[in-house]
C-alpha cells in the first residue's frame, strides 16, 4: 500500500513503501555520471556473461546493454517491484532474478559470471566479508568485480560539512515545531556509510580479490541531486531519527529548498571506484 505523510501535522499512513524511495536519485541525470566511470571499467568483447547485482529498475542494465550488445546479461535485486520494472524497460533482452548480494553463490551456480557491476549501492550491503565472498563464488577464475560508491566515510568535502548540518538543524528545527518524535539515534541507518576506502581494501583482499585498483574522483551537484538525495531512506533515517522516513524525506526536501532559494549552492561529493579480480 503506498502511503502519504502529512509533515506539517505529523500524521502519517503507512510508512512501508519499497525501495523504490531511491528512484528519484537514480532518474537524477547529475548522479548517473557516477557510473559511467564505473561501466568504463566493465571489460567488453567476447559476450560476457555479467552480474548486474543491486540492478534496480534496470537502468545501468541497459546502459551495459548498450555498450556491448553481445553480452549475457542478468540482474539481481531484493524489490520485487523494481525488477518488474527492470523486465518492462529490457523485456527479453536480460534476465531476473529476486536477491542480495549475500544470495548470489545460492541464486546461480559457481564460476558462471565473468564480470559482477554493483552500480553505487555497495554501501546498502550490510555484511561485506559474506557478500564479497559470494560473488567471489559464482566469478570465474580470473573474473572482474567492479563497483563504486558516493555514500562511504570521506565522500564528503568538509567545506559541505556545515551546509549538510544546517539543513538537518533546520529541519529537526522544524520538525520538534510540528509535534514529531524524534529520537537520539537513526535505526536504519547503512553500516556501509561508515566504511572507508581502506575497509573496503581490505576486505577485497581478505576475500582473495587480486589486481584490485582503486580510484576517487569529485563530482559537483546542484539541489536537483540534494532534493533526490534527501528523498532516500538512508539519508531521511540518519538526519530525522524517529520520524517517519517518507515524511523525513519531504520535511528535508522542504526545508532544502527553502535553504536553497535563500542561498543558492552547489555540493562537492567523492565517489570511489574499485576494479578486483578473482583469482
Amino acid at each position: 500500500m503506498n502511503a502519504r505523510a502529512d509533515t506539517r501535522t505529523g500524521r502519517s499512513t503507512d510508512d512501508a513503501r519499497p525501495s523504490s524511495d531511491y528512484a528519484a536519485l537514480r532518474r537524477d541525470p547529475e548522479y548517473a555520471e557516477l557510473n559511467s566511470a564505473l561501466l568504463d571499467l566493465v571489460p567488453a568483447g567476447s559476450a560476457p556473461a555479467v552480474l548486474d547485482l543491486g540492478c534496480g529498475d534496470g537502468a545501468v542494465s541497459e546502459r551495459l546493454l548498450s555498450r556491448d550488445a553481445a553480452m549475457s546479461l542478468v540482474g539481481v535485486d531484493p524489490d520485487p517491484a523494481l525488477l518488474e520494472a527492470a523486465r518492462a524497460r529490457l523485456g527479453g533482452r536480460a534476465r531476473f532474478a529476486e536477491g542480495d548480494a549475500s544470495s548470489v553463490s545460492r541464486l546461480f551456480p559457481p564460476d558462471v559470471f565473468d564480470v559482477v557491476v554493483l552500480a553505487n549501492c555497495i554501501h546498502l550491503v550490510p555484511d561485506l566479508a559474506e557478500a564479497l565472498g559470494a560473488i567471489g563464488q559464482v566469478l570465474t577464475a580470473g573474473g572482474r568485480l567492479v563497483f563504486n560508491s558516493a555514500f562511504y566515510s570521506g565522500a564528503e568535502s568538509p567545506a559541505d560539512l556545515p551546509l549538510y548540518a544546517e539543513l538537518v538543524g533546520a529541519a529537526r528545527s522544524t520538525a520538534r515545531g510540528r509535534g514529531l518524535p524524534l529520537t537520539r539515534s537513526g535505526a536504519g541507518r547503512p553500516s556501509g556509510l561508515r566504511r572507508t576506502a581502506g575497509d573496503y581494501r581490505a576486505a577485497l583482499a581478505e576475500a582473495g580479490f587480486t589486481d584490485v585498483v582503486t580510484t576517487e574522483r569529485e563530482f559537483t551537484f546542484g539541489p536537483r541531486f540534494l532534493t533526490a538525495l534527501c528523498s532516500t531512506p538512508m539519508f531521511a533515517t540518519a538526519a530525522l531519527p524517529g520520524v517517519g522516513r517518507h515524511t523525513a524525506a519531504e520535511l528535508l526536501t522542504e526545508t532544502m529548498q527553502e535553504l536553497h532559494e535563500r542561498a543558492p549552492f552547489t555540493i562537492t561529493r567523492r565517489c570511489v571506484y574499485f576494479s578486483a579480480t578473482q583469482a
